[in-house]
């Protein structure tokens, strides 16, 4: 007994062999059929359907979201050493035991670090406007 769907269209065009390729080749790293493929890419949701106000939908790659995650790692990390550096020196000022070489040293800790940390996230925000600004889909 043979299988049944909601799926009442059937849609045939044609293609460049070139574009063929790449949605067979597509297809077989998603595991999706050719049909489940382009139905997926269909809901991918516009600013001018259901919602107006919405901005166009982003795909991002697995490569560039580890990109975006390393990143956003190092910022941690380097916005977690500074606040170490500001912590020891509120210790030792909440003790009364404030030594002026060390403050000097851990101050400039928290430079480096925060001097790091923006840096870091003024790279990650050009790299995110970058993909924001690449056309997904685009006709030959």
């Amino acid at each position: 007994m043979a299988k049944k769907t909601n799926k009442e269209q059937r849609l045939t065009f044609r293609m460049a062999q070139e574009d063929y390729e790449k949605l067979e080749k597509r297809c077989e790293d998603a595991g999706l059929t050719k049909s489940e493929y382009l139905r997926y890419l269909v809901r991918i949701p516009l600013a001018t359907e259901e919602n107006p106000e919405a901005e166009h939908a982003i795909l991002v790659d697995r490569k560039a979201m580890n990109a975006m995650s390393r990143e956003l790692t190092k910022w941690g990390y380097h916005y977690n050493q500074a606040v170490h550096a500001m912590n020891s020196i509120n210790y030792y000022v909440a003790r009364g035991t404030i030594d002026r070489e060390f403050i000097g040293t851990k101050a400039e800790e928290i430079e480096v670090e925060l001097v790091t940390v923006n840096r870091n996230a003024e790279r990650l925000a050009y790299e995110l406007g970058q993909m924001q600004s690449l056309v997904l889909v685009a006709d030959k």
